[in-house]
């Protein structure tokens, strides 16, 4: 910001926030920044806009702290000459309005360490309204102040400028929030039961040990299914409507009975179809062990026929050594100039053929011959063996 910021408000030797048309020219205006205290020109150029700007060029304040606090204070003093301030909506049970004030102390103080608010207003029955103001990077107590069972409005400023604050601080209900409504919180019970309509302010402690819990029969804000919930003296409440609570209790326990039914039922089908299962699992087990049974009988069946098998050909061929044996016993010497090859074990008979002069023996590799043996080779053949 630079040095020729001007201001449109300041502060004046009686401690008001005067505007700059209604002082004289430059330093004659007699005003000071609130914040730095630094003497003020009031430039009334005809071409240049109206305001008051700081005299020295030198000083050290940040401009933006010096608006802020001059923002201030002029919405104190607007609350204090008006004596009124526009107000919320109370949860939606009391309107927004007008509140207007007989009597307004302000503190006047932008920083402070303790916990006083920065208005207090009081209505024409007695009635005090605390009332604070905030900026959104800078609130002006550096301690929270305790609100319990009074009532306290926060504003913020933010977004404010010197020439729509009135007007914002008057007859808008932006910005702002009760941080605590004593009154109207004293006030919920009177107000329905006004409207024909019975409720019970009920604190948040008593609903966690409710048996409709999230189904609350609480007032819901329109459009909401979540119960309203009211914040006052740091406590949370609900507004309960008992002849609805009743109704959905004896709902409830209904429920809780058809849902104990629907449970037993389905924990003694449950039961029966674990029951089915296991008789399922044991006829499953009984023909597993049936099949093991049929092929272990086949496993045994086929090793008996395979040891027959085995125990014939070891007749058969006992047979055939024991005929051979008396054969080679029985038979006349057979002299070696006799020996052909068609006489030995060895000739491959089924290879000869009709005219073939060849004795086609199997182990002609072994025995040297070349494979057209003549059969006179087994005349002198090592591996001659008669064949009866």
């Amino acid at each position: 910001m630079s040095n020729d910021f001007i201001f449109s408000w300041a502060e004046n030797a009686e401690g008001r926030m005067v505007h700059v048309d209604s002082v004289p020219r430059g330093l004659r205006c007699g005003c000071t920044c609130p914040n730095c205290h630094e003497p003020l020109l009031a430039r009334h150029g005809e071409k240049n806009e109206h305001g008051f700007a700081h005299h020295s060029d030198t000083r050290g304040a940040n401009l933006n702290i010096c608006y802020m606090v001059i923002l201030y204070k002029l919405a104190e003093q607007i609350i204090q000459t008006k004596k009124r301030i526009h107000v919320p909506s109370y949860y939606g049970i009391f309107p927004e309005k007008d509140i207007d004030f007989v009597d307004i102390k302000v503190d006047s103080c932008y920083e402070r360490d303790d916990k006083q608010p920065d208005v207090i207003a009081t209505t024409a029955d007695g009635t005090q309204y605390l009332i604070e103001f905030t900026f959104d990077y800078k609130v002006q107590h550096k301690q929270a102040i305790d609100y319990k069972n009074l009532n306290c409005l926060e504003i913020n400023l933010s977004k404010q400028s010197l020439e729509t604050v009135e007007k914002f601080l008057l007859e808008s209900n932006a910005d702002r929030k009760w941080l605590n409504n004593q009154s109207y919180f004293e006030g919920i019970v009177p107000r329905y039961q006004k409207a024909n309509r019975v409720i019970e302010v009920k604190d948040e402690e008593f609903c966690a040990s409710c048996e409709l819990k999230d189904s609350c029969s609480g007032v819901k804000p329109k459009g909401s299914y979540a119960p309203l919930v009211i914040e006052n003296s740091g406590r949370k409440y609900r507004i309960c409507k008992p002849e609805h609570y009743k109704a959905d209790l004896e709902a409830y326990h209904k429920w809780l009975k058809e849902e104990e039914k629907r449970k037993k039922r389905e924990e003694e089908f449950r039961r029966k179809e674990a029951e089915r299962q296991r008789q399922r699992e044991a006829e499953w087990e009984r023909e597993r062990l049936i099949r093991e049974q049929e092929r272990e009988q086949e496993r045994l069946r086929q090793e008996q026929e395979a040891a027959e098998k085995l125990e014939e050909r070891r007749k058969l061929i006992a047979a055939q050594q024991e005929a051979r044996r008396q054969a080679e016993l029985n038979a006349p010497p057979l002299d070696p100039s006799e020996r052909t090859c068609f006489m030995c074990e060895s000739n491959l008979s089924w290879m000869n053929r009709p005219g073939d002069r060849y004795a086609h023996c199997g182990c002609y590799s072994s025995m040297r011959v070349s494979k057209n043996t003549p059969p006179e080779s087994a005349q002198t053949c090592r591996g001659f063996k008669r064949k009866f």
